[in-house]
């Protein structure tokens, strides 16, 4: 099938490895230096760039996607939802520290008592912008829609028949990239 090509993102590895060699670094400043609480701040600071780095070197691709679903890959494994259980995706631009950020935000629903989950990566974490992210998850979602439907084949339906006030199709509330 042409259209189910999967699409995945990740850290950049120049990012991953500029972490590494980062965490080295702020080691051997760890070790030279002669303060107790200065070697203790920035060992600490070592070994939390050092554990970005390898959680980056790690979890590749951070984010997957086809026309079955997304999945997502963490700390605790790999998550995976049919795109039946995909709510939402769209980017969200704002400022951080003055600076313009965009993130983007991904509603999904699992099973269990905690149903509800919302999906926030950033720039780094994808090594894309997100907006361009959100877009292509849009699109997988939409081939998955309508194969899900048939190819553009609703239910037949009586020309007296109501809306019943569901959404215009092609609408989906809260899908704005």
């Amino acid at each position: 099938m042409s259209g189910d090509r999967p699409t995945a993102w990740a850290a950049p590895w120049p990012a991953v490895v500029l972490g590494l060699v980062g965490a080295l670094g702020l080691g051997a400043w760890a070790v030279a230096a002669t303060d107790p609480p200065g070697r203790l701040l920035t060992g600490l600071a070592a070994l939390a760039l050092a554990g970005s780095a390898v959680f980056g070197a790690l979890a590749r691709p951070r984010l997957r996607a086809d026309d079955d679903g997304l999945a997502l890959r963490g700390v605790g494994g790999r998550h995976a939802w049919p795109w039946t259980r995909v709510d939402a995706v769209r980017s969200v631009r704002m400022r951080r520290m003055g600076l313009p950020a965009s993130y983007l935000e991904v509603d999904v629903r699992d099973e269990g008592p905690d149903p509800g989950r919302l999906l926030v990566l950033g720039r780094l974490e994808l090594g894309a912008d997100p907006v361009e992210v959100a877009d292509a998850l849009q699109q997988h979602r939409a081939r998955a829609g309508r194969r899900l439907t048939g190819e553009g084949q609703g239910p037949d339906r009586d020309e007296d028949e109501q809306d019943d006030g569901d959404p215009a199709d092609g609408e989906e509330p809260g899908a704005r990239a």
